[in-house]
Parts: C-alpha cells; structure tokens; sequence
C-alpha cells in the first residue's frame, strides 16, 4: 500500500461534528501548509445514520492520519460535512454548501444524495467519490467514481453461487423460489432488477416469485410478507429500520426463507442483531467486497488500529454496528490515495478537480489479501471481485463461506 501502512502515533480522542452542518472541517491544519478541502455529504441523524456515523468517521480519520504522518507533504487536509439526512431534498444544497467553502472534490455514500449530485459534478467539473453504485452513476461514465461493485453484478455473482454450492437440487426435486423486498430507492431497486433478471434468464437454477419496493421509511410489512411467504431465499430490506421491521414480521410469521444480500445489511449488523437477534438471520448469505473486522491483513488492521486510536471509547460498539467503518475505512483510503498521487503530480497550486479525475481514471492497485482494484476512462467503479460471507448463530459472528475472490458475475 505504497508503504503507508505505519504506525499511527498519538492517542487523543478526535470529537467530530456530527450533527446537521455543524463540522466546518477537521482534519488537523498545520500551521505553514496549504490546505486542501474535501467536501462530504452524509446521513447523521436521519434513517441511515447507524451505518453512516462510521463512515463519517472514516472520512475525518483518514484526514487526520494523513495529516499526521505528513503523507501529503505541506498540505493539510481539511473535511467539510454537511448532513443531508437521507432527504434528497437536501442533496443540492447540500453540493453548493460544500462548493462554497472551497470543496475542491467531494464524497457521499448515499444513494440517492450521487445520483442527484451527478449532473452537479459534471456542470461543476468536481469529482464526487461515492461509496455505492448504480447504472446510472457509470453509464455513461462522467465525474461520479463509484467505490463499489455493481449491486447487480454482486447479487448475481452470490445467486450464480447459491446455485451451484449452496442449494441440492437432487435433494429438492425442485428449484428454490427466491423474491426481494426493500424500500423505494437505487439500491432496492437495482437489488430487485438483479434478481428478477438473473432468476428470469435461469430458469432452471431458480423459480422466481416477486420483487416488492415499499415507500421509503415503511416499517410494517404484512403485504410484502405475504406475497413472499414461500421463498426459499429472500433478498431483504437493506437500508435502516427497514431491515430489522422486515425480517421480525417475516419470522414471526413463521416463515424459513433463507435471507440473503450484498453488504448492506451487515452494515447495520447491530441493529439487526440487537432487534431479532442471530438466530433470526442464521445463515444469510451476503455477497461484499470489503473485508470482515476478523480477518487479519493490512488494510483491516489500520482500520481498527486507527479506530482504537482515535476512538477508544467507540471500539467495541462501532466494531458491533457493523461494516460501516471497516468497509468506508477500505473504499476511502482509495480515495485518498488518489488524492495525494494528483496532488504529487501537479502540486498544490494547480491541483483541481481535473487533476483528481485525471488521476482517479488511471488508478489501479492490488493491496494485500485483494484482486485488483481499478478504474479506466470508460469504467467507474473500483473492484472486480468480491467475497460471500455467512451469519452464524453460533459464532455470534459473520464469517467467510468461502476463502476465495469470486469474480463478478455480469449476467
């Protein structure tokens, strides 16, 4: 990793301004260097703040390690956040606050906050890094980078793997019946479109039996679960209090279908297990590219030895959460690599979004314990792999079903 990985010195507690617009910018200013603004856009008090706060974290840690190890030598970093609440009413005004105080590139890891932002970013020629994917944030490529794998691709790639390890069709007679349900939004919805078409192009591997998107924030769940009573393997809710309100009504209906989903859900994995417990979701299947807090390679060991540095008193409980740091801490430092090699190659003073854009559309690295991670002038999101993990019950944990990189499964 370019030989950053070294030892984060210092133990002092950064306090982050996590609430509405109030975090002008942190990151450390050193007096005597040039200072860069990062703008980020980000849910901090509305339905997807339990895994968002984080990756808030992420964001600002990062900047702060960068700052102190003088990675970026006489530039200091400096993160403006601005809470859109997962309310694209606030997305716009969102972009222009951050514009305005000097965001020369920007990141989000909401859905709907990128796809409005995109023809912001390209008007505005300013990279907007989003921390999730979507067709219509890489076709046609434009300023949106996306640190994520299609959600189709990674639904299809674990569906292509159900079939061929996970489900005996020797032993069924039949072929499973599978469904999704989620709320109305880009991830629920490319979520479902994956499924339909994978299970509609093989029907001799799956018998498929709905795809329901509920209005945004629903809770109560009785018609969905009804309709998908059935199902074999159902891809759930994947957002907020979405995910624990579906999967307590399915159950306690005294449905069996095996749950299944890309990284999202583990990204509320204290939620989820705080609500119904591990028991309810005891063998869900997820499809992530990032890795899990209990593997042991370099990136997930910075994650964490950063967390406990900077955040003590928070490292159990965010460990807890879920995903969220350690999987924004994996996409963002991309990020940041990419930022200090623009501004190694054009300097401080010439440095603009052009640069970052230049950079990030020939970047490409293979980190320890990963496939190669790239971006190209036609090709908008980062990895070509990804991994399928499982919920155990009786480990209490999240853990590896298979020790490989799966490539992605396009159709």
């Amino acid at each position: 990793m370019r030989g950053q990985l070294k030892r984060v010195v210092g133990s002092c507690l950064l306090i982050l301004g996590l609430v509405a617009t109030l975090c002008g910018g942190c990151g450390g200013e050193k007096e005597g260097t040039n200072t860069l603004v990062i703008g980020h856009i980000s849910d901090m008090t509305g339905p997807a703040s339990p895994a968002l706060v984080p990756i808030n974290y992420v964001v600002e840690d990062l900047a702060r390690y960068y700052n102190e190890q003088n990675l970026i030598p006489g530039v200091t970093i400096k993160v403006v956040a601005y809470d859109a609440r997962y309310d694209p009413s606030r997305d716009v005004p969102g972009w222009e606050w951050v514009r305005a105080k000097g965001a020369k590139v920007a990141l989000t890891a909401l859905p709907t906050t990128a796809e409005t932002l995109k023809v912001f970013a390209e008007r505005d020629s300013m990279p907007l890094w989003a921390m999730i994917e979507s067709t219509y944030l890489t076709h046609p490529p434009g300023w949106v980078f996306c640190m994520n794998a299609p959600t189709n691709y990674l639904v299809k790639t674990l569906l292509h793997w159900i079939s061929e390890e996970d489900w005996d069709y020797q032993a069924r007679g039949r072929e499973p019946k599978i469904g999704s349900a989620g709320w109305q939004e880009p991830y629920a919805i490319a979520c479902k479109e994956a499924v339909q078409e994978y299970a509609e192009a093989h029907p001799d591997k799956f018998d498929y039996v709905a795809g329901l998107l509920a209005p945004l924030g629903t809770v109560s769940w009785s018609g969905e679960v009804e309709t998908l009573k059935d199902c074999d393997y159902l891809l759930t809710p994947g957002t907020g209090t979405g995910i624990p309100t579906f999967m307590k009504e399915y159950r306690n209906r005294g449905c069996t279908g095996k749950f299944f989903s890309t990284e999202s859900v583990a990204a509320y994995r204290g939620l989820v297990v705080d609500s119904v417990g591990y028991e309810a979701v005891d063998g869900m299947l997820e499809s992530h590219p990032t890795r899990w807090w209990t593997e042991s390679f370099p990136m997930v060991d910075l994650a964490k030895e950063l967390l406990e540095t900077y955040h003590p008193d928070e490292y159990e409980a965010f460990i807890h959460a879920g995903i969220g740091y350690i999987g924004g801490f994996q996409q963002c430092y991309a990020f940041y690599e990419i930022l200090q090699e623009a501004l190694e190659t054009v300097g401080f003073e010439q440095f603009d979004g052009e640069a970052f854009y230049n950079t990030a559309t020939g970047y490409s690295a293979t980190w320890e314990g990963y496939e190669e991670w790239n971006l190209t002038d036609t090709k908008r999101y980062t990895w070509n792999y990804t991994g399928i993990y499982r919920w155990s019950a009786a480990d209490s944990e999240i853990i590896r079903a298979v020790p490989e990189w799966l490539p992605l499964v396009e159709e």
